[in-house]
């Protein structure tokens, strides 16, 4: 009798757990069910470190009542590539090194951080070729690996693991031996095609889609989406137990269900139906390219499982829009199960119990089954013992430091606290200087040494000979100069002298002297006779001179006689 195993299928959505006979040629399901997958436990087909699914699992074993330790797993993942491949006939063990050999030609990619694995599809033997047919497939080893830490950390013993798209060749294979005929496995976010001629695999190709795009147009319906009780539990519920999908999809340039004629019922589910497109085609795809391969082909028969197989509708919409009668598998000859739960249905539990029927061994050397030896205790509980006496010493040492450390920081805290008022004057003090600092300057922008010029013109009033004449002035900021005319040459030196007496004045030039002699008019009497006059003294004669006086205002002068403070002088005498 062949051993038990617990072959398991972790999906996106949903977990299905099946206790089966392993390897056995009448295959025996004695326990089986399915649970939901928590959210974030598995992404494209990688295990998460996920501790509340190790315990929801751990839960869902005990509470069927299985014991067993030994377990298998069927994967799928976008991470897993497949190749079919006619090879020359060769013995079993030179195989797996003929596909090493030419694995560069299946497999773009760098192999050393994949394990390859293959499953004999067919033996084509005449009188002229000896060929086989094979299924060879590349599964990451850091995938594998997540499926090895998820049974050690259940504590399991890890037989084997298989890849999806086998198990459901192996489910199939017997169903129907001859003709051609299509299996379509339609899980939560992917669909496996796979057609069989006379039993042997011809073609399986995995589809990007799922009937997630039917739950998720449900939930996002504005009836059921603003409803906080409406779970995507009920949403799978009401897929599974109501009719939900439509037996034809709407043309594409239908927009019916968005007529104000329809019932609401009816509109939600041509939603619904419409959602289901992108899958259809790609089945229907898959299908034409095959029968454009094989001449005189003729589908005899199309098979639905996974979870799809359950949504009501589904099986009337894919007959209809692929244009053949599609059934579920309601029964494997080679397989004794009877479901013990609605939804552990055998469609639904296809993949799991097809795991443990003959595996494509996807398990690398690393990860064989190995017996785990009883170890002394004596070293570990003496290390141990030595790691509590470390942890008391090392916290008794933090704590006086920390008493320490903390009384330093109350201290250097009060200090800061008393700080804040001279910080507070220091503040105002700043701000005050920059408001004086910033008025001095404007002050000095506006000075000039014209606003002196009244005082300087009292002053030439006060120093100047009777005779002085100003006769123009020519003003700017840093000087002037002046027209003037005197009696005398002598009054003329006199005025340059008094001049640069003037502290308001730094330096003084004359320059254009000119003279002028006066002459007396000849006088008549009343008869117009000449009127004799005294010989005009040429020595004594009257004279003018005019000349240009150029004065440069002196810079430092102040009338008023006090030194001019700095910004620097005031801020010495503040501190």
């Amino acid at each position: 009798m062949a051993g038990k195993v617990v072959s398991i299928e972790i999906g996106s959505a949903l977990t299905k757990v099946a206790l089966v006979d392993y390897k056995a040629k009448k295959t025996k399901v004695y326990s089986a069910f399915v649970f939901d997958t928590p959210e974030g436990a598995v992404e494209d087909g990688y295990v998460k470190n996920s501790e509340e699914f190790v315990e929801l699992l751990a839960a869902k074993l005990a509470a069927n009542q299985i014991s067993e330790k030994k377990v298998v797993f069927s994967i799928s993942s976008n991470k897993i590539a497949n190749r079919e491949v006619t090879l020359p006939l060769v013995s079993k063990d030179k195989i797996m090194s003929m596909i090493k050999a030419n694995s560069s030609d299946y497999f773009p990619v760098d192999i050393k951080n994949y394990h390859l694995s293959y499953t004999m599809l067919e033996r084509i033997v005449t009188k002229t070729e000896k060929q086989m047919k094979l299924l060879i497939l590349a599964a990451p080893l850091d995938l594998l690996e997540t499926y090895f830490d998820l049974a050690r950390t259940m504590n399991m013993t890890l037989v084997n693991i298989d890849y999806s798209g086998n198990s459901i060749f192996q489910m199939t294979k017997d169903i129907q031996k001859t003709g051609t005929n299509v299996s379509i496995h339609v899980n939560e976010k992917t669909t496996i095609v796979s057609i069989l001629e006379n039993g042997v695999l011809s073609l399986q190709r995995t589809i990007s889609y799922g009937v997630d795009a039917a739950l998720e147009t449900l939930l996002s319906i504005d009836k059921y989406r603003y409803d906080e009780e409406f779970t995507a539990e009920k949403g799978l519920q009401m897929m599974l137990t109501e009719q939900m999908i439509n037996t034809v999809l709407p043309e594409a340039e239908d927009v019916a269900y968005a007529d104000s004629d329809l019932s609401e019922d009816e509109r939600i589910r041509a939603e619904i139906t419409e959602s289901l497109r992108y899958l259809i085609g790609n089945i229907t795809r898959v299908i034409d390219y095959y029968m454009t391969k094989a001449s005189n082909a003729k589908i005899d028969m199309i098979r639905l499982s996974g979870i799809g197989a359950e949504f009501k509708g589904l099986q009337e919409l894919f007959s209809f829009e692929i244009g053949s009668s599609v059934k579920s598998i309601t029964q494997v000859d080679n397989v004794i199960y009877t479901p013990t739960e609605p939804l552990a249905s055998l469609p639904v539990m296809l993949v799991a119990i097809g795991g443990a029927m003959n595996p494509m061994n996807l398990m690398p050397a690393e990860f064989s089954m190995k017996k785990v030896k009883k170890v002394s205790m004596v070293v570990p509980t003496t290390v141990l013992a030595a790691g509590l006496a470390l942890s008391v010493a090392l916290f008794a040492y933090g704590q006086i430091s920390y008493s320490i450390e903390k009384s330093t920081r109350d201290q250097l805290q009060a200090e800061l606290d008393d700080m804040q008022q001279y910080v507070e004057i220091m503040n105002n003090f700043t701000n005050s200087q920059t408001v004086y600092d910033s008025v001095m300057a404007m002050y000095d922008g506006t000075s000039n040494m014209n606003q002196y010029l009244v005082s300087f013109i009292e002053e030439l009033e006060e120093k100047m000979p009777s005779s002085f004449i100003a006769l123009n002035f020519n003003v700017t900021e840093s000087g002037f100069s002046m027209n003037v005319t005197v009696g005398s040459k002598t009054e003329a030196a006199e005025v340059l002298q008094q001049l640069r007496t003037f502290e308001s004045i730094s330096v003084v030039s004359a320059s254009s002297f000119t003279g002028n002699t006066t002459v007396t008019e000849p006088q008549y009497d009343e008869e117009g006779n000449p009127i004799e006059t005294e010989p005009v003294d040429e020595e004594n004669q009257d004279t003018t001179v005019s000349f240009s006086v150029n004065c440069t205002y002196n810079m430092s002068y102040n009338p008023d006689g006090e030194a001019e403070t700095t910004a620097e002088e005031t801020s010495a005498v503040a501190e």
